[in-house]
């Protein structure tokens, strides 16, 4: 029964009682012919005359006297409702409850004031409704309860109620939390198969320690325990013991309320195997294309995690043919003697579906077709929830919207036909921004910046940008149209003007000046992979100081200033369920730029990146990646222009290593070596992706790693021996200022010469 079908009750009990006692002042029998109502100061006579069974020309008798009260009572608008007589005139004196004027909180910490809300509003109890005492003791004991599953046993909650003016109340609910109980012992009673400490191993709840202490998981909690207890059911079955139970739970507290015991006991039964299983009913797939997604096969333990990945496999296969609603139904059969169980797993596609009509709502700036020329599940087509969740990952990579959500609807009188609905929250995709970023490795960046990612809601790309810190100067235009043609070819134009010290840049001093633009297009191959090829024109105009490195001012020396023609292509695969804060998917990148010939400088240069991401348990995941890089000059023996270079070290390559430390260095006229970069680049990365603990937002999260790379000289072979690793943990969070990424790292393999740095920090765009 619901709180507010309780509180309901309570009130008719205390109605009926009341009302049994002024039934006791007996009314003679009479013909009603005036009715009067005293009494009212809220509520009008017409509402009184409403509810009021008796009408004027009726027989008044101890009977209507009865239900007169008791309909009146159960309005909830009464506290005290009295009938008498005036000759024929049938007198109702009320007295009114008074109105919730205000209801504050205080003294509330741990539960959020519209938690709090939500239960009084189960109870109809809120701000412009009637004021009953009994209810707000009933919504008391509701908020202590919610207190109670948290652990907060001491937690103690006062309701004061003011009288104000016009018969009204002020309801202010007084809340001491008082601390939560902590988990001293969990006793597992009963398992023979599993220790305490396997089993435990499983639960989210944790007996008090010094590290369950910070991470909070030793505080008791109702809703985590029942959680726990789910888990270790699902252990169980997963091992095969498919009649496992859980017998009962005990909860006790220590008097002072501050310590928790929970026992559990458990009845583990028998471990079963799988001794055969058939697929029955009407295979619309051939049986030899659903065999393979058959998890559970015979001789294996019975699993009942395999069973539900078995149905959803089949499942999906089925809605890959348009018949999304399929019943898959595994039926077991067990043999107690034998300690097997087999299935026939009954196959019931029932009729395929379509997709009637797609409606978008939500959209007040972006337009319908920007949205639909997103859309993988097509009017008219097989409905496909496949198609469907690949829609809505494609509408979100837009970054157009906050939220994306596709719901279907069955069309009425058609059992093969849905709607859907594209219902999209819009962000603002404009922005105007004037601030400052900053990086360990380098320094402050003042930067400015005016962008529209969805022009005029067509999807079009502008943006101008201009940065200016201690080693570069920058000003950008660029201009992208992602539907050039109608089949989804992208183009991008850009014009963009860079001057850059190299010495403020923690490298070997040079200087270049650059000026250039081009046009890319980007061409969809498939739902995952495409292909984009463009061309720019580059004018840079190099200078040397008197620190500069002989290799790199001989080179100035004869290229003081260049004409280049760049060619540009690349080949993509990218899965990610998300570009910002990716949970599952794999991306690969092969580049190439390349100088076309007849520029001043003839060069090429090629790399290879790849990132996996796996989901491992409760959002955590596992990351690896890698990338590989390559360059030279294709039509001279310079090899690859020196401000062309690659390098290593810092926050986006080895952290742990000071900013582009890594590689080939040369000695300058100060007293440290200064790094020139290299031809040849390797990098490495795998992590662990932890998020916040408590937190829900997509937007910041702990990452576990261990970086690996180094830079090789065109002289240099590459020797992985020679490659730098480093391991620590970072943090990173979008942040309303930018990225920002901090990082500790120690290196695990540094040499002699080498230049390491612990704790990195950027924020904000920096020049990488």
């Amino acid at each position: 029964m619901s709180l507010k079908n309780v509180l309901k009750n309570v009130a008719l009990l205390l109605g009926f009682c009341v009302c049994a006692g002024l039934h006791a002042q007996t009314i003679e029998t009479f013909v009603v012919a005036d009715i009067q109502v005293g009494g009212l100061q809220r509520i009008s006579a017409g509402t009184v005359f409403n509810y009021l069974p008796i009408k004027v020309g009726d027989e008044f008798d101890e009977a209507a006297s009865a239900e007169s009260i008791r309909a009146l009572f159960q309005t909830g608008f009464f506290r005290d409702v009295r009938l008498s007589r005036a000759g024929r005139t049938l007198v109702v004196q009320v007295d009114e409850f008074p109105t919730i004027f205000s209801i504050e909180f205080t003294g509330n910490s741990s539960i959020e004031d519209d938690a709090l809300r939500d239960a009084m509003r189960q109870a109809d109890f809120i701000e412009g409704r009637v004021f009953n005492p009994t209810v707000l003791d009933q919504v008391v004991q509701e908020l202590k309860n919610q207190y109670l599953s948290r652990g907060q046993y001491a937690a103690e909650v006062q309701p004061e109620v003011m009288d104000l003016a016009r018969n009204r109340v002020a309801v202010q609910i007084n809340v001491r939390e008082g601390d939560t109980a902590t988990i001293k012992k969990i006793s597992i009673v009963g398992n023979e198969s599993f220790s305490d400490k396997e089993l435990l191993d499983e639960f989210e709840s944790r007996t008090s320690s010094l590290f369950n202490w910070f991470s909070k998981k030793n505080q008791y909690s109702k809703e985590t325990v029942s959680s726990d207890l789910e888990t270790l059911t699902s252990f169980y079955q997963d091992q095969g013991f498919l009649n496992f139970r859980i017998d009962s739970t005990q909860v006790s507290i220590t008097p002072d309320r501050e310590n928790i015991y929970l026992t559990i006991n458990v009845v583990e039964g028998e471990q079963y195997r799988i001794s055969q299983f058939k697929l029955t009913g009407r295979l619309i797939v051939p049986e030899e294309d659903m065999l393979p997604l058959v998890y559970i096969q015979p001789g294996e333990l019975y699993s009942r995690a395999l069973v539900d990945g078995t149905v959803e496999l089949l499942s999906n296969r089925l809605a890959d043919e348009g018949y999304s609603f399929a019943e898959i139904n595994p039926v077991p059969e067990i043999d107690e003697g034998s300690k097997t169980v087999s299935f026939t797993i009954n196959v019931n596609p029932g009729r395929r579906v379509y997709v009637r009509r797609i409606e978008i709502v939500g959209n007040t700036t972006t337009r319908d077709e920007v949205i639909r020329r997103e859309l993988r599940q097509l009017e008219g087509g097989w409905f496909s929830p496949a198609l469907v969740q690949r829609s809505q990952v494609r509408l979100q990579r837009l970054g157009f919207f906050d939220e994306v959500e596709i719901d279907n609807e069955p069309v009425p009188g058609s059992a093969d036909q849905v709607d859907l609905l594209v219902s999209v929250t819009e962000r603002s995709t404009g922005t105007f921004l004037v601030g400052v970023g900053f990086s360990g490795d380098d320094g402050i960046l003042l930067q400015s910046s005016v962008s529209q990612a969805n022009l005029f809601g067509s999807g079009k790309l502008i943006s101008l940008s201009a940065d200016r810190s201690s080693f570069v100067e920058s000003v950008s235009l660029q201009y992208t149209n992602p539907y050039a043609t109608d089949s989804g070819i992208s183009r991008s134009l850009n014009l963009n003007y860079q001057k850059l010290d190299a010495a403020a840049f923690q490298i070997a001093e040079y200087f270049t000046d650059t000026l250039g633009g081009g046009v890319s297009y980007l061409f969809p191959l498939s739902e995952f992979m495409s292909f984009s090829a463009g061309a720019a024109y580059e004018k840079i105009d190099l200078g040397a100081t008197q620190f500069t490195p002989i290799e790199f001012s001989d080179f100035i020396g004869e290229h003081p200033s260049n004409n280049n023609y760049k060619l540009t292509s690349a080949l993509a695969y990218d899965t990610r369920d998300s570009l910002l804060y990716t949970t599952r998917g794999f991306s690969l990148s092969l580049n190439l730029e390349v100088a076309a010939p007849g520029s001043d400088l003839e060069y090429y240069k090629a790399n290879a990146r790849a990132a996996w991401y796996v989901p491992l348990f409760r959002d955590y995941v596992f990351k690896v990646s890698g990338d590989f890089g390559y360059g030279d000059s294709y039509s001279s023996d310079e090899g690859l222009p020196f401000f062309k270079n690659y390098y290593a070290g810092g926050t986006s390559s080895v952290r742990g290593y000071e900013i582009r430390s890594l590689g080939p260095q040369r000695e300058s006229g100060a007293s440290r070596n200064n790094p020139i970069g290299g031809s040849k680049r390797i990098l490495s990365n795998i992590s662990i992706l932890v998020p916040i603990p408590g937190s829900t937002a997509k937007d910041k999260r702990f990452a576990l790693f261990i970086d690996g790379g180094q830079v090789y000289g065109p002289d240099q072979s590459i020797e992985f021996s020679e490659m730098r690793f480093s391991a620590g943990i970072g943090f990173n969070w979008l942040s309303p200022m930018g990225p920002m990424a901090i990082s500790y790292a120690k290196p695990l393999n540094s040499k002699p010469g080498d230049l390491t740095e612990a704790i990195q920090f950027n924020i904000g765009r920096v020049f990488d």
